[in-house]
C-alpha cells in the first residue's frame, strides 16, 4: 500500500451489526516516493530493498476536515522487501524496469474501547512496466544533470490477509491500477553542495470492487514532491505528498451518501547515503500529517536500504 497502509481505515461498513473492514487505501509503494523519483539505476540486473516502517495515528477526520469525537488509537510497523530488475536493452532511449514488493504488517487498533491485534502478510505492489530517459546533460563523472522523465503502469494485487469482521486488515481484497509518471531536475553545483535536486511523482489510483462487500473506493490522485540537495554521497531535504479523492465512493453499484471522499497530506525530512563500495545506500524519511480528511492522520519514520545485486 501507498505511503503507510494505516491511511486505510476511514469507513466502515454496517452488516449484521458486525464492524466490517473498508477502507479508503490507495495504492503504491510503501513509503511513497520522494528524491530522484524519475530515476531507475543503472546498469542492467536485479536491485532489492528492505523497508520497515514505525507508524501512529490517534486523530480521526471527518468530512470537513475536523477532528471527530471518536476516540482511536493505531499504532504498528511494516517491514517490506522489494526486487528490481532493469531489462538488458532500452526503448526509445530509455531505461527499462520492473519491480514487486511485499511484506508483513502488526500493530493494533483501538476504536471507542474495542481494541483488536493485527499481524499479516501485505498486498504485493508491482510496476508491471517503468520507462525513464534522462533528456538533459551528464557531468564527466556521469551525474544526470538537467531533466529525467518516467512512465510506469503499476498495480497492487490484493493477496494480503484480509477479513471483513476486523477493525483492521493488511490486505485489503482489492485490486488497483496506477498508471503514474514522475519528473527528476537536477541542477549543477551550487553553494551548498553538488546541486539542487526538484521531483515531483503523480499517479491516478483506480481502485476495483472488493468482491467481500461490494465496495469500491473513488479515484484518487496524489503527487509526491521533493526538493533536495546533494552534498557529496549525501543527498539531504524536504518531502511530502498530497492525496485527493476526487470520484465519490460505491456500494453495491451506488454512490455513498456523501460521497465519503478523503484527502490527506504531509511533509517531512528526507537524508539519505551512498556507500558505492558495497553498491547500496540508506535513506531515511519521516511524514507529519499536515491535513486529513475523512481518515486517521497518519504520522511515520521509514527507513530504506537499497543495494545492487551485481
Amino acid at each position: 500500500m501507498k505511503r503507510l497502509i494505516f491511511l486505510g481505515f476511514c469507513f466502515w461498513v454496517f452488516s449484521r451489526n458486525v464492524l466490517a473492514a473498508q477502507g479508503v487505501t490507495y495504492g503504491g509503494p510503501v513509503g511513497g516516493t520522494d528524491i530522484q523519483n524519475a530515476y531507475l539505476p543503472e546498469p542492467p540486473g536485479f536491485y532489492g530493498s528492505l523497508i520497515g516502517v514505525a507508524a501512529r495515528g490517534d486523530t480521526f477526520y471527518d468530512n470537513s476536515g475536523k477532528s471527530s469525537n471518536m476516540s482511536v488509537y493505531l499504532p504498528g510497523g511494516i517491514s517490506e522487501f522489494g526486487l528490481l530488475y532493469i531489462y538488458p536493452f532500452k526503448l526509445f532511449g530509455g531505461t527499462i524496469g520492473s519491480s514487486i514488493a511485499s511484506g508483513v504488517s502488526w500493530g493494533s487498533i483501538t476504536v471507542n474501547g474495542r481494541r483488536q491485534s493485527f499481524k499479516g502478510f501485505n498486498d504485493i505492489y508491482t510496476d508491471i512496466f517503468s520507462w525513464s530517459k534522462h533528456i538533459g546533460s551528464r557531468s564527466e563523472a556521469g551525474v544526470p544533470r538537467g531533466l529525467t522523465v518516467k512512465l510506469a503502469y503499476s498495480m497492487v494485487i490484493p493477496v494480503g490477509k484480509y477479513n471483513t469482521t476486523d477493525l483492521y486488515t493488511p490486505g485489503q481484497n482489492t485490486f488497483y491500477y496506477i498508471p503514474n509518471a514522475a519528473i527528476t531536475y537536477l541542477t549543477g553545483p551550487n553553494f551548498l553542495g553538488d546541486g539542487l535536486e526538484l521531483s515531483a511523482h503523480l499517479f491516478a489510483d483506480i481502485a476495483g470492487r472488493n468482491s467481500k462487500t461490494q465496495y469500491k473506493n473513488g479515484l484518487v490522485t496524489d503527487v509526491d514532491v521533493a526538493i533536495s540537495e546533494i552534498i557529496g554521497k549525501w543527498q539531504v531535504g524536504v518531502a511530502g505528498y498530497y492525496a485527493r479523492q476526487i470520484v465519490d465512493d460505491q456500494l453495491n453499484g451506488q454512490l455513498v451518501p456523501g460521497g465519503n471522499r478523503f484527502a490527506n497530506a504531509a511533509v517531512g525530512p528526507v537524508i539519505a547515503y551512498n556507500i558505492p563500495a558495497c553498491k547500496c545506500s540508506v535513506k531515511f524519511k519521516a511524514q507529519m500529517s499536515v491535513f486529513t480528511r475523512n481518515s486517521l492522520a497518519p504520522n511515520a519514520a521509514y527507513l530504506f536500504i537499497n543495494k545492487a545485486f551485481m
